[in-house]
């Protein structure tokens, strides 16, 4: 028997094992998957070099915990936020540099809008408060799908609100995903095991795993996607504040977030500073984005959220990457294929271990994630992850330092 049975070794399962191993509480991570990391995964074998499969940002970077974890590491992440213009290519034409400021400004103003609505308590939807944006009304809601994995008209502005943002981010040059691997180094966790059932009983808990086995502990500590939980993935006989978090996880699903990545020989512009380009062939259907990674290896990443990630699921490899070169012919030209040496895509939401990407409060239920957050701060049973972080949601350092809360919670509790 061990203390406190850790579900999970992602981003809040590595941070919640960190503190209960400084604490001296005897505890075990139990992962599904045959890899550490969860949402967060550095990809090195797909592509020359590495890319972030999923969060490879330090958001907030001013006042993020991680950020002086990883640099007592020498962990390899931008010392300063690229405040380099985007270049944006619409309608068959590069904007220029006053209309590409006039773009961000727009989506400045839809932010301050959010904003603004949930500083007054207002219960509406992301999209109900934007306004005319013109001609970036197309970047806007791209960049806003991202953000949220989610559509603006079905989230809530209230919900989104609670996000604290600093508006300083950096890119985790040197992989997130490596870096919570690094970060577990040490740490008690068992790959390959999933949880099926997870039952209160006196003084402590039962976990059923998949392939028949059973551990007991004082405690544990859930912290697996919220789609994960939604799907009944694992089944729950616990006390009425567990079955409290389960019906507001249903207000909190996971959106749909995903990447095609681009290895190219050279980057097909000269302005290596720009951190993204966005691309509207038409100045009138989809837009496309590109995050602009450089170095020795360089890349071009498409990512896609909310409705259009969820469409690109039904799609096989190829249709997703042939969908995301296009937008790169419409720009560059057909000859920008002779750039390209080589191409990966994500497949979050066909991960049976995530099933999706980060949190988003839905439409009408702003309130529920601080309710869920709540519902859970006592018991046997605890959750934690980016959807129980009551300000840094949908993020790395939101999930770690949720799990380290936790965990000290329990930790005091056990004592």
């Amino acid at each position: 028997m061990v203390d406190v049975v850790v579900v999970g070794a992602g981003a809040a399962g590595v941070g919640a094992g960190q503190v209960l191993a400084a604490r001296g509480v005897s505890h075990v991570i139990l992962e599904a998957s045959g890899r550490i990391g969860g949402r967060a995964y550095t990809d090195r074998a797909s592509l020359p070099g590495h890319w972030d499969q999923g969060g490879q940002w330090f958001h907030c970077a001013d006042v993020n915990p991680l950020v002086p974890v990883a640099a007592a590491l020498g962990w390899d992440f931008e010392q300063e936020p690229n405040t380099a213009p985007s270049l944006h290519h619409l309608g068959g034409r590069w904007l220029t540099a006053a209309e590409g400021t006039a773009a961000d400004a727009a989506l400045e103003a839809g932010f301050a809008a959010v904003y603004a609505a949930a500083a007054a308590g207002r219960e509406v939807t992301v999209a109900a408060v934007q306004p005319d944006h013109g001609p970036s009304a197309a970047f806007v809601r791209h960049v806003f799908q991202l953000m949220i994995s989610g559509d603006p008209e079905g989230t809530s502005a209230l919900g989104y609100g609670d996000y604290e943002d600093s508006d300083v981010n950096l890119v985790v040059t040197g992989g997130m995903g490596a870096l919570i691997e690094r970060l577990a180094e040490g740490l008690p966790i068992r790959t390959g095991k999933a949880v099926v059932a997870i039952a209160e009983r006196k003084g402590g808990v039962r976990v059923d795993l998949a392939d028949g086995g059973v551990i007991d502990a004082k405690a544990a500590i859930v912290t697996v996607s919220t789609n994960v939980l939604i799907s009944g993935a694992i089944r729950f006989d616990a006390a009425g504040s567990v079955r409290d978090v389960l019906d507001l996880m249903q207000d909190v699903p996971c959106g749909a977030y995903e990447k095609v990545a681009f290895a190219v020989d050279r980057l097909p512009f000269d302005q290596t500073d720009a951190p993204f380009l966005s691309v509207q062939p038409d100045g009138a259907g989809r837009l496309q984005s590109f995050q602009v990674l450089t170095g020795a290896k360089p890349k071009l990443i498409a990512h896609v959220g909310g409705s259009v990630a969820r469409d690109w699921a039904a799609l096989g490899r190829e249709a997703r990457v042939s969908e995301a070169e296009a937008f790169l012919v419409a720009a560059f030209g057909a000859d920008v294929r002779r750039r390209l040496v080589g191409a990966a895509t994500t497949d979050w939401q066909g991960n049976p271990w995530v099933r999706g990407a980060y949190s988003y409060a839905v439409a009408g239920r702003g309130g529920s994630r601080r309710a869920m957050w709540a519902a859970g701060a006592e018991g046997a049973v605890r959750f934690a992850g980016e959807a129980f972080s009551p300000r840094w949601h949908s993020t790395v350092h939101g999930a770690w330092a949720s799990g380290r809360e936790v965990a000290e919670q329990v930790a005091l509790g056990l004592r």
